[in-house]
């Protein structure tokens, strides 16, 4: 289906679920935030958020999960099971429903996947802690009052959402979650009337079902999110997910909400990054859709809407979530309503969001550093005009270029290559790595429509700066490939990696890399796909330390299944002819028997311009590698925010 506008008439056709009309086939699906107010209340953070993302044209908004019990209750985590939690959900329903969307809330507890807090235990159906990495704890196994206790809780949840205003309430059964747990024989290890066959294992979410629908009235739409198959030996798969979804419907569920995965591949599949293809989701959701007949909505990479589009047109699925792409752009669906394809600031699936968010209890976004920071973060008029020169076409120069162009300043870009993007266009060459070149694109255009003049193949001397005569400077020129200061490091059979990624320089059949981050391990695999021998040197412990988690683990994999040697916890002593000498363990070792040593082992700040005018302008702003060597979620992130400072 080509690119082209108003071919999108089964996205953008609206549907109902139960009483509920939904303008489009969007929803943008429940994701933690953990911005709540410490008391768990909904903060003025979380309200500008779903805001903007009611406002860029979803059909449905689903709030992250709200906590219906306080077992599982922790600060920054919203709450709804207290009454006290009504108001603030009421100014949040309203701010969307103002915005343009309808609005969910995701009534959940979490189970065994808890970290003990506190004191507490987390509760579960039985005394099998999570193997997950995050959530250990052994459990409380819940008691039959406690499991009625929290079937009461949810349907108190329910009633105090519909009481706030929210137009549907979304169950979360799925991901390992409690009720999840207790519907797979992988957590239930039950002889009582909750465990056993699947009857039995199902009792405890029909329960929960049936309590919201009566405790929520006839016509109020019950979502249900579901996992389609759980991804792990002995979990729940999809035949018995498939059987068990019209048992839901009798109890009360007026639409699915289809994934798959549980905490263990929580980082590969369950938040599946861009080495896994979209629509990872979409045979589930299918599978279901036969069964019940009800609206069936999947996730799992499918923020391109022409992918979106095409599910829903063969009818596999209803609805779509799009969860991450919506973070990159808010204004995803506007912008696709209107065929502006071109516009859209696209998802690369990086995870840099779900690391940050497990890590800094942030939400941030590679690409789009506004997310999380609102208000705070708005582009806003310029005092006076400027004119202003950024040197450098990488992430750091071209988000600096964009923001202070949409601030009123005349922007001229000067990129010495003969392309934009800089290292993250490198970034998109090794395998799995090409869902950033439409990232790239992006920013192009978004030059372009900013009015930024940008000129390529150009590199900014002290003389050019002093001819242009700019009254601000923003030099993002980058780093250089480090070489290092150990012995044979210039020889004639050392080349960079950036320069093979680049096509610059060619290798023999056997490759040592020197350097085993991520761009050495990238570089590695571009090259044994190829054909080549490779061997990683690198002296930490353990190979690509600094990447993304599941991103981490699917590389590790595909690096083994294509042969590449890994030889960690060693320092290169010296480059040879035909090799390396290292020493591990304390003893020294040759590596021998190659034609080729690529250098993988860091960045240098390239400062020389930075240096040369320092004296020459009023305000000089020297960002990204240029700086101190960076991330590509820093870069865009200090172009963002010097672009708002000049």
């Amino acid at each position: 289906m080509p690119r082209e506008r108003g071919k999108l008439k089964h996205l953008f056709s609206p549907i109902t679920i139960k009483t509920m009309e939904l303008k489009n086939r969007i929803v943008m699906p429940a994701m933690g935030t953990l911005s709540a107010n410490l008391d768990s209340t909904i903060s003025e953070r979380q309200v500008d958020y779903y805001e903007a993302q009611a406002s860029g044209g979803v059909g449905l908004v689903v709030v992250e999960v709200a906590e219906v019990h306080p077992s599982s209750a922790f600060m920054m985590l919203v709450g709804i099971h207290d009454d006290k939690f009504i108001p603030g959900l009421t100014v949040l329903a309203d701010r969307v429903h103002a915005a343009g969307a309808k609005i969910a809330i995701q009534l959940h507890h979490p189970g065994r996947q808890f970290a003990a807090v506190e004191g507490r235990s987390p509760w579960a159906p039985s005394a099998v802690p999570c193997p997950c990495p995050l959530c250990q704890d052994m459990p409380h196994v819940m008691t039959i009052a406690e499991i009625k206790e929290v079937v009461d809780a949810f349907a108190q949840g329910a009633r105090r959402a519909k009481e706030a205003g929210f137009d549907a309430v979304e169950i979360h059964g799925a991901h390992g979650y409690l009720l999840a747990q207790f519907m797979s024989a992988y957590v239930n290890r039950r002889t009582d009337r909750y465990g056993g066959d699947i009857r039995s294992r199902m009792r405890f979410p029909l329960e929960v079902v049936e309590a919201v629908r009566g405790k929520v009235g006839p016509d109020y739409p019950i979502l249900f999110r579901v996992s389609g198959e759980e991804r792990v030996p002995g979990g729940r798969e999809l035949t018995e997910v498939v059987a068990t979804a019209p048992m839901l419907v009798d109890a009360g569920v007026d639409c699915f909400s289809v994934s798959t995965g549980v905490y263990i591949n929580l980082f590969t599949h369950l938040l599946a990054p861009m080495e896994i293809s979209k629509g990872l989701n979409v045979y589930a959701a299918e599978a279901i859709k036969k069964a019940v007949d009800v609206p069936v909505m999947v996730a799992g990479r499918l923020n391109d809407p022409i992918i979106a589009e095409s599910v829903i047109a063969q009818g596999k699925a209803d609805l779509v979530a799009i969860g991450r792409g919506l973070l990159a752009d808010p204004e995803l669906p506007k912008k696709a309503a209107a065929g502006q394809f071109e516009d859209i600031r696209w998802c690369i699936a990086c995870n840099y969001c779900v690391q940050n968010l497990m890590t800094a209890a942030s939400l941030r976004c590679v690409v789009n550093p506004e997310v999380g920071r609102g208000r705070e973060f708005a582009i806003t008029p310029a005092p006076k005009a400027k004119k202003v020169l950024v040197v450098g076409g990488g992430p750091a120069g071209m988000e600096a270029a964009r923001v202070a162009a949409l601030r009123g300043h005349w922007v001229t870009l000067y990129e010495k290559e003969p392309e934009l993007g800089g290292q993250f266009r490198l970034a998109s060459i090794p395998p799995q790595k090409q869902e950033i070149v439409p990232a790239i694109k992006y920013f192009s255009r978004a030059l372009e429509k900013a009015g930024v003049k940008v000129m390529l193949g150009q590199e900014v001397t002290a003389s050019l700066v002093d001819k242009l005569k700019p009254e601000a400077v923003v030099v993002a020129t980058g780093g250089t490939p480090l070489i290092p200061n150990i012995p044979g490091a210039r020889a004639e059979n050392v080349v960079t990696a950036w320069d093979v990624l680049a096509g610059k320089a060619a290798t023999g059949k056997k490759v040592v890399v020197a350097g085993g981050g991520m761009v050495g391990c990238e570089t590695a695999e571009f090259l044994a796909e190829y054909g080549k021998e490779v061997t990683i040197v690198e002296m930490l412990p353990e190979l690509a330390r600094d990447a993304i988690i599941g991103r981490k683990l699917l590389l590790a994999k595909r690096l083994a299944e294509l042969g590449v040697n890994g030889i960690t916890s060693a320092t290169i002593k010296a480059f040879i002819a035909d090799g390396v000498i290292i020493t591990r363990n304390g003893k020294e070792e040759v590596t021998s028997g190659m034609d080729t040593i690529v250098l993988a082992m860091g960045v240098a700040p390239a400062r020389k311009l930075a240096e040369e005018i320092k004296d020459k302008v009023s305000e000089l702003y020297v960002i990204g590698d240029a700086e101190k060597p960076a991330t590509a979620f820093e870069a865009f992130a200090a172009g963002a925010e010097v672009g708002r400072k000049i």
